[in-house]
């Protein structure tokens, strides 16, 4: 079956021929166009205003039978009016370009809303910012107290600031710190903020000491030890005891001051800066930092020993403590290690130079072996009490697990001369007696304790003898 319908659709595409006369063409192709078959006509015609060729009849085929015979058969959907298209084309591409346009215009003016409204918000924002930043339109007059924390950020310094109406802009504020690189090592305490200070003022109050409220004065009497000045300083908040001692046991100071780099015997000291720490009134502030504290201390003593001049003698010309001590032949550590122990010893300032002609005495018989011009001996030992619990200043103040037989380092009862630093932190008359000893032929001295009615009373004795008789005198054998 199959093959007879193949055989009778050859037949036909034999049959179906179309001749063009391609000679005399119709101007407008309105002719009839038939085939050379007479029995298979199919009547081709154009319409005019069609650009392609459309099948007008066909009495012969059935259209469901065969529909193409070759690829290169034109496809009549396709065809289409050619002009109408591009008409249609360049009505799209004019739409589409005026929509555009229109798209730009919109787009255009909100950008440009836009751009203005940021411009006059970031223009606010600058204006109000450089105000604060200036202290425009702040109070002129006043002050406000805020405390700063230990450690605090910018963020909690900022909030502080705010809170105290001390500044407008929190971002502002923020802004300057970190730009001009200045949001950290903010000073712990209490300052005194004036309202009208602008922000580089108020940033430097609180990177520094300035204006700072919550100060402390203490009175640090002479002679007094460094661990007695470590417990005064803790008991006023100024710092911890235990970051006082261990400060003035660093070499943190040792580059700013000629006098510690002499120091040569550390090792052998309890605490490195006694002696040094000038018994004065000082004004600290509220958690101060230790190494802060320890330079007060030190710049005194500094200006103390080697720029404020004393007239030693009577009629002498003026001279600091380290030229006196050069010109007597003794280094300015000795001569302070010596006021100390004349300083623990001494009842009074006019006892002090008879104990330090005394201590001069005593060590001057090194060259003999310790015997004296009276012939008596042991006189290298400087034998004195003070010296024997030191660093406490008594044996109830050696702790109790050691108290017992606790024996000092520095006890001149064991060590022959000076002991190896300071006992204690002497004062100007001190360290004057020291570098200023009247000549006496006394080798010992004694005291008789003060009472409620009388003052203590000094014995000097040239040989032990009348030293026996002065210690019976004072009640002390």
């Amino acid at each position: 079956m199959s093959d007879e319908l193949e055989q009778k659709r050859q037949e036909k595409i034999a049959d179906f021929k179309l001749q063009f006369d391609f000679d005399e063409p119709d101007e407008q192709y309105g002719q009839d166009i038939r085939s050379e078959s007479d029995d298979n006509v199919v009547e081709l015609k154009s319409s005019g205003d069609d650009d392609g060729v459309v099948i007008l009849d066909d009495d012969n085929f059935s259209g469901g039978d065969i529909s193409s015979y070759s690829d290169d058969a034109p496809d009549p959907t396709a065809q289409l009016n050619k002009k109408e298209l591009r008409a249609a084309k360049r009505h799209d591409k004019k739409r589409r370009r005026i929509k555009a346009k229109k798209n730009r215009v919109i787009f255009r003016t909100v950008w440009v809303m836009m751009l203005i409204f940021v411009s006059i918000m970031i223009g606010r924002y600058i204006m109000v910012g450089i105000n604060d930043m200036l202290a425009v339109g702040r109070d002129d007059e006043g002050t406000v107290e805020v405390h700063i924390p230990a450690n605090a950020d910018l963020d909690e310094v900022t909030q502080i600031l705010i809170d105290n109406n001390i500044i407008n802009s929190e971002q502002f504020f923020k802004l300057y710190a970190t730009v001009t690189k200045s949001a950290k090592d903010f000073t712990e305490g209490t300052f005194q903020i004036p309202l009208n200070n602008d922000y580089l003022a108020i940033i430097n109050a609180l990177h520094s000491q300035e204006n700072r409220t919550d100060t402390v004065k203490i009175q640090f009497r002479e002679g007094i030890s460094i661990l007695e000045m470590a417990a005064l300083l803790e008991e006023n908040k100024v710092c911890s005891s235990e970051d006082f001692l261990e400060m003035c046991n660093s070499d943190e100071f040792d580059k700013e001051y000629e006098f510690l780099k002499d120091i040569k015997n550390k090792s052998s000291r309890y605490y490195k800066l006694e002696g040094y720490l000038f018994p004065d009134t000082y004004e600290f502030y509220v958690n101060e930092n230790p190494d802060s504290v320890v330079y007060k201390f030190l710049h005194n003593y500094n200006t103390k020993m080697y720029y404020t001049k004393i007239r030693f003698i009577q009629g002498e010309k003026k001279q600091t403590v380290a030229q006196r001590a050069a010109d007597i032949g003794m280094s300015l550590e000795d001569v302070i290690t010596l006021a100390s122990l004349i300083q623990a010893e001494a009842a009074n300032e006019d006892d002090m130079y008879m104990v330090s002609s005394i201590l001069h005495n005593r060590l001057n018989t090194k060259d003999n072996d310790g015997v004296n011009e009276f012939g008596e001996s042991g006189f290298l030992k400087l034998q004195l009490d003070s010296t024997v619990f030191y660093p406490y200043k008594t044996q109830d103040k050696v702790p109790a697990t050691m108290r017992k037989n606790y024996v000092s380092r520095y006890s001149t009862y064991k060590i022959d001369g000076l002991p190896a630093g300071p006992i204690c932190n002497p004062g100007i008359a001190a360290i004057e007696a020291a570098v200023n000893p009247p000549e006496t032929d006394y080798y010992y001295f004694c005291h008789k304790s003060a009472t409620n009615e009388e003052a203590a009373v000094a014995y000097y004795a040239r040989t032990n003898d009348e030293h026996l008789i002065n210690q019976h005198e004072a009640g002390l054998i």
